[in-house]
């Protein structure tokens, strides 16, 4: 079990009462193994976004992935919508609610990770489907992590999306070399 910390963030050199609203304003679950490596981030956020029996993304967990001030974006052919953790696992449990989709897998296809001085970018393919992961292909697309390493924990900053469409194929250079 991780750390439950709730609207307090741990940085060097002090913790932080600061958060951005009270839309964002969610119970945080830490977990050490989920923080300690771009590759473990990567991984968790992955598996907090995906859900069976009706449940919903893992906010806690996704919201422990997260620096105090992250936004998640999707970006879309008709604009921008900008989110917090929060408001992001709002949206979805609309979704599920509106739709009945109770079960939702999405899985990583492919990663390129470029680091600097303890700040990265991870640009992940992901597909998304129903079921354990083996139901129906709803939708392929890439994910934009930026992420800040604070000398004891990766943070995320910010998660830009966007989906495949017929008209913006995912490019090459972006799927494993057996799926282009």
């Amino acid at each position: 079990m991780g750390l439950r910390v709730r609207g307090r963030f741990c940085y060097r050199g002090g913790v932080s009462d600061e958060t951005p609203s009270a839309a964002d304003s969610l119970t945080a679950i830490v977990r050490p193994d989920d923080v300690g490596s771009i590759d473990a981030v990567v991984r968790a956020v992955y598996e907090a976004v995906s859900f069976t029996e009706c449940r919903g993304p893992d906010g806690p967990r996704l919201a422990g992935l997260c620096g105090p001030h992250a936004r998640l974006g999707k970006v879309h052919e008709g604009g921008f919508e900008d989110m917090g953790v929060a408001e992001f696992v709002e949206r979805v449990n609309r979704r599920i609610a509106q739709t009945g989709l109770c079960s939702f897998v999405e899985r990583e296809l492919y990663r390129r990770t470029e680091v600097f001085s303890g700040i990265a970018h991870v640009f992940t393919t992901y597909e998304s489907r129903t079921g354990d992961g083996d139901g129906e292909l709803l939708y392929r697309g890439i994910n934009s992590i930026q992420l800040r390493h604070d000398g004891r924990r990766w943070w995320i900053l910010t998660i830009l999306w966007t989906d495949e469409r017929e008209d913006s194929p995912i490019p090459a250079a972006y799927l494993p070399r057996s799926a282009s």
